[in-house]
C-alpha cells in the first residue's frame, strides 16, 4: 500500500493512494468502525495494530471522501518524526569519489550515524530555500527507511518486522557550513547545522509498504538536475544495509513508529565533481528510487 500525507504545512492528514486520488483515512477508520481513527501518519504508526487498521479501512475506502493527487498539497510522508537521522559515507562509489579527491580512504569501518532537524523535512514537491549562507549546496538520493514498530538493541534478522516502509530522500547539504569553511580548526565540523537549514531534507511520494517490495532487492537510485542525470546507482552499493543500519543506531538509542532513517547516496553529488555543480535558485532537482517513486523540488531564493 501507499501512504501518504496530503494538506497544508504542518496540518497534514494521512492517507490512502488509490490510483490517481487519496482516500482520507481517518473517514475510512470512521467508515470501518475503528474505535480510534487516527489523522495523522506518525498517531497511526504508533497502533500496535496498524497494518490491521489500514487493511480495514482500504476496504471501506469507497465509503471515505477523497481528493485528486493532483489537486492537493503532499506533504512528507511523516511529516514531524521523533528523529530523521543520516547514514554518512555509506555507499561505495561516494567513498571512492571522496577519496579520490581528498587522497585519504574516507571508508567507515562502522557506520557513520548523523542526524538532521526533523524542521528540514518538507513535501516531494515544495520548494527547496537556499539560504544565503551557503555556495555549495548539494544533493544526495537516498532511500529513506521509515520504522513501523518499536526498536531497541534488536538483531539485523529482527529488523525486517519493525520497518513500516520505504520513501524517497533528498539529503541535502550546505557544504561549506557543513565541514567548516570559516574555521581553521581541523577537528570543527558542523553536520547537523550544514545539513539542517529548513527544507533541506525533501521526502516522499509516499510511504511505500513493505507488501509492495521484494525485500533485499536493489532498487535504482537516481538523481536529475534540470533533466541531466547527475546521480545513478542502487541500493546494492550500500556499505552497510538496511539491516545493519536499523540495527545498530537500535543498539544505542530506541526507534519509535515514524522514525526516518536515510541510508547513503551513491557517486554524482555536486561537490566531487570537476567544477563542483552545486545548485542554484531556480534549478529543478529531481530523485528517484525504483519501485518507491520520484521527488521534484526546484530551488528558490530565500525570502524574508
Amino acid at each position: 500500500m501507499r501512504l501518504a500525507s496530503y494538506g497544508k504545512f504542518g496540518a497534514e492528514r494521512a492517507g490512502m493512494v488509490d490510483r490517481d486520488r487519496i482516500i482520507d483515512l481517518e473517514a475510512a477508520m470512521q467508515a470501518a468502525g475503528a474505535l480510534r481513527p487516527v489523522s495523522d501518519m506518525r498517531l497511526l504508526l504508533e497502533q500496535e495494530d496498524w497494518k490491521q487498521l489500514i487493511s480495514r479501512a482500504w476496504a471501506r475506502r469507497d465509503g471515505a471522501p477523497s481528493v485528486a493527487l493532483a489537486e492537493v498539497r503532499l506533504g512528507a510522508p511523516v511529516p514531524v518524526p521523533r528523529k530523521l537521522m543520516i547514514a554518512g559515507a555509506n555507499t561505495h562509489t561516494h567513498v571512492a569519489e571522496a577519496t579520490a579527491v581528498l587522497k585519504e580512504s574516507v571508508a567507515p569501518r562502522q557506520p557513520m550515524i548523523l542526524a538532521k532537524a526533523t524542521s528540514s523535512i518538507c513535501g516531494p514537491n515544495d520548494d527547496v530555500v537556499h539560504p544565503p549562507e551557503t555556495r555549495k549546496l548539494d544533493y544526495e538520493v537516498e532511500l529513506g527507511v521509515i520504522i513501523g514498530r518499536r526498536a531497541r538493541r534488536i538483531s539485523e534478522a529482527e529488523v525486517r518486522d519493525h520497518v513500516a516502509g520505504f520513501c524517497v530522500i533528498n539529503e541535502m547539504s550546505a557544504r561549506d557550513i557543513q565541514l567548516a569553511e570559516h574555521e581553521s580548526n581541523p577537528f570543527y565540523r558542523v553536520h547537523f547545522m550544514g545539513k539542517s537549514y529548513d527544507t533541506f531534507n525533501p521526502m516522499g511520494p509516499y510511504l511505500v509498504t513493505l507488501d509492495e517490495i521484494e525485500w533485499g532487492k536493489p532498487l535504482g537510485l537516481k538523481t536529475f538536475v534540470n533533466g541531466k542525470v547527475r546521480q545513478d546507482g542502487d541500493t546494492s552499493d550500500l556499505v552497510f544495509g538496511v539491516e545493519q543500519l536499523v540495527a545498530y543506531i537500535s543498539q544505542a538509542m530506541t526507534l519509535y513508529p515514524g522514525d526516518v532513517i536515510s541510508t547513503g547516496s551513491p557517486a554524482g553529488v555536486a561537490h566531487f565533481m570537476k567544477p563542483p555543480g552545486y545548485l542554484q535558485p531556480g534549478d529543478v532537482v529531481r530523485c528517484e528510487v525504483e519501485g518507491i517513486g520520484a521527488i521534484e523540488n526546484r530551488v528558490v531564493t530565500e525570502s524574508h
